[in-house]
C-alpha cells in the first residue's frame, strides 16, 4: 500500500499551485468570475434605482462591508503580516481617496453615461485601452519596463477582446462619438487607479480598500443627491441585487484587487479587462442557451495567450 510518505512530490505540487505564480492566478481567475457577472445584476438594478443611486448604494454598501470585515478581524486579533500592516498615514489616506474618486467613481460614471449611446460590445473595445494605458503608466511611473514581450501579450489580449465582440460590434454599427470618448477616458481612469494602487503606501488590503469605496461612494452620493431622486419606489429584485454588487463585486473584488495589485503588479491584473467579458459570454451559453460561435473558442485562446506571453518572466 502507498501511503502519503511515498508520494512527496504530489503534496509538493499541489502547494506550489496555491502558492507563487499559482495563487495569483487563481486570484485573477477569480476576479474574472466576480466582475464578469455583475451585468447581470446591474441590469436587474436599474429596473427600479437610478444608476446614479445604484452606484452609490453598491459603493457605501460595499464600504459597510469591508468596515465589519476589519472590526471584525480586530476583534479576532486576527495576525497579519507586517508588511502589509502598517498604520495608515495621512499620505495613504489622501492617495487611497483620490484613487477612490478620480479611478473608481468618476469610471462608474463614465461608462454609465457612455452606454446611453453606445453598445456594449463599442464599451468592451474602449474599455480595452486599460491594459494599454496601465503598461505605459507603469513602465513610466513604477519602473515596470514596456518590454517588446509585453506589448505582444497585450496586442494579443486587445485581439482576443475584438474577437470576441466582433459579431455584435457588426450588429451596432458603430456608435457615437462622445459615448465613445467617455468610454476611452474611463478606461484610461481605471488605468490610473491600476497603477496608483500599485504606487501607494503598502497598507492592508481592507483598509486601502475600505478607504477606496469610502471616498468614491461620498462623491457619487452628492452627485446622486443633485441629479436623481432618491428611489422611493425600489423593488425587492433591485435592492437584493444592490445588495450583491456591494458584497461581490465591490468589496471582495476591491479587497482582492488591491492585495493582487501589491503582490503581482498593475499589468498583470489589467487583464481582468480581457478575460471578464469573456466569463460572461460564457455564462449565456452555459445557463441562457445562447449559441457557441467560433470567435469565443478563438477570444479565448487569444487572451489566455497574451497574458502568459506578457506576464512571462524574463531571462535574467
Amino acid at each position: 500500500m502507498e501511503t502519503a510518505e511515498e508520494k512527496p512530490g504530489s503534496q509538493k505540487g499541489l502547494s506550489a499551485m496555491f502558492s507563487g505564480a499559482g495563487l495569483s492566478w487563481a486570484v485573477l481567475l477569480l476576479l474574472v468570475v466576480i466582475w464578469g457577472s455583475t451585468f447581470a445584476g446591474i441590469r436587474i438594478g436599474v429596473e427600479t434605482i437610478d444608476p446614479a443611486w445604484l452606484v452609490t448604494g453598491r459603493l457605501l454598501g460595499a464600504s459597510g462591508f469591508l468596515a465589519i470585515w476589519i472590526g471584525a478581524s480586530r476583534l479576532l486579533n486576527r495576525p497579519q503580516r507586517a508588511d502589509a500592516s502598517a498604520p495608515i498615514s495621512l499620505t495613504a489616506l489622501l492617495w487611497f481617496s483620490f484613487i477612490g474618486v478620480a479611478a473608481t467613481a468618476t469610471p462608474f460614471i463614465l461608462y454609465a453615461h457612455a452606454a446611453e449611446s453606445i453598445g456594449s460590445a463599442m464599451m468592451a473595445i474602449c474599455n480595452g485601452a486599460t491594459p494599454f494605458a496601465t503598461a505605459i503608466f507603469a513602465h513610466i511611473f513604477v519602473g515596470d519596463k514596456l518590454t517588446p514581450r509585453r506589448i505582444a501579450g497585450v496586442l494579443l489580449g486587445f485581439l482576443g477582446l475584438v474577437v470576441l465582440v466582433l459579431p455584435e460590434f457588426a450588429e451596432e454599427a458603430g456608435g457615437n462619438l462622445f459615448g465613445i470618448a467617455l468610454a476611452i477616458i474611463g478606461a484610461w481612469l481605471y488605468a490610473v487607479g491600476n497603477v496608483g494602487t500599485r504606487m501607494a503606501p503598502r497598507v492592508a488590503p481592507a483598509a486601502s480598500s475600505f478607504i477606496i469605496v469610502t471616498a468614491a461612494g461620498l462623491s457619487t452620493l452628492v452627485l446622486a443627491l443633485f441629479t436623481a431622486p432618491f428611489p422611493t419606489q425600489a423593488s425587492t429584485a433591485s435592492i437584493i441585487a444592490m445588495v450583491m454588487l456591494a458584497l461581490f463585486p465591490t468589496a471582495v473584488a476591491m479587497f482582492l484587487y488591491v492585495w493582487l495589485i501589491q503582490r503581482a503588479g498593475a499589468v498583470f491584473v489589467s487583464f481582468t479587462t480581457y478575460m471578464s467579458p469573456l466569463w460572461a459570454t460564457g455564462l449565456g451559453v452555459l445557463f441562457l442557451g445562447e449559441p457557441l460561435h467560433w470567435s469565443m473558442v478563438g477570444a479565448l485562446a487569444l487572451i489566455l495567450v497574451g497574458v502568459a506571453v506578457a506576464n512571462r518572466p524574463g531571462k535574467r
